[in-house]
């Protein structure tokens, strides 16, 4: 009986094509897309082989289920902004500059015989550490440029000869090299090296430098009040572009 109705809705398409086709409207895609799954629709109804039902709701929720496990849920704006800092973490680990850089694995070298010129590539000059003081300001003898220490901190005053050619005179522009430094006070107390206006500051020494003169330059840290007696150590690290160096000075 099934098979006969099928077989007579398609004898009546069929007449119904041949019969009107001049007088058939153009359809458009979506109808055209709609006729065909009603039509495909109809044929699995009334075809023996095909077996047609609704899904229980065990079946439903069992498919719903397995389609949960197999596909993961995506994740939320904020685990993904967590994501992302933990690789910006990775990926700066190890580039740490030498202006924030407390410790780490380079090499701390003695300060005894080291070319603090050679180590920052500094051209035609050098540099080598000679003493540290702890005063409330600097110079003490007040004349010219001065620095003074807050109150309640000192001002810790690291000496260094600085040397030109032994044979001509050097234009020695130290500006130029924007050098940076810090100290390390008994691998506890950390502070940054200023920027002053001192005539012989290390960091921005403008000179002529005579063939074989030697000259005291300077760079000076503000720390919590203490005496030299209590510094048991004493590094300082600098850098000039790319090229660094810790120094042990005490």
């Amino acid at each position: 009986m099934k098979k006969g109705k099928v077989l007579g809705l398609l004898a009546m398409s069929a007449v119904l094509l041949t019969g009107c086709v001049d007088s058939m409207p153009e359809l458009t895609d979506e109808q055209s897309d709609i006729i065909a799954e009603y039509a495909a629709g109809l044929l699995l109804k009334y075809s023996p082989n095909y077996n047609y039902k609704i899904a229980s709701e065990e079946e439903v929720a069992a498919a719903t289920a397995a389609a949960r496990v197999e596909v993961p849920e995506p994740e939320t704006e904020q685990e993904a902004e967590t994501d992302q800092a933990q690789t910006g973490q990775e990926t700066d680990q190890g580039s740490l500059s030498p202006e924030t850089q407390e410790a780490g694995t380079e090499q701390v070298q003695p300060a005894a015989d080291l070319d603090f010129a050679a180590e920052l590539g500094i051209d035609d000059l050098i540099i080598q550490y000679q003493s540290f003081e702890i005063c409330n300001s600097y110079p003490q003898d007040n004349t010219g440029f001065s620095v003074d220490a807050a109150q309640g901190k000192k001002l810790l005053v690291m000496h260094f000869d600085l040397e030109g050619l032994p044979e001509e005179d050097v234009d020695c522009n130290l500006f130029d090299y924007d050098i940076k430094m810090r100290v390390n006070i008994n691998d506890t107390v950390s502070a940054t090296v200023l920027t002053t206006l001192i005539p012989n500051d290390l960091a921005s020494y403008m000179d002529v430098v005579k063939a074989g003169e030697m000259v005291d330059v300077v760079a000076v840290a503000e720390i919590d009040d203490m005496t030299e007696e209590e510094i048991q150590t004493l590094i300082l690290r600098a850098a000039s572009g790319a090229q660094t160096c810790a120094v042990q000075l005490k």
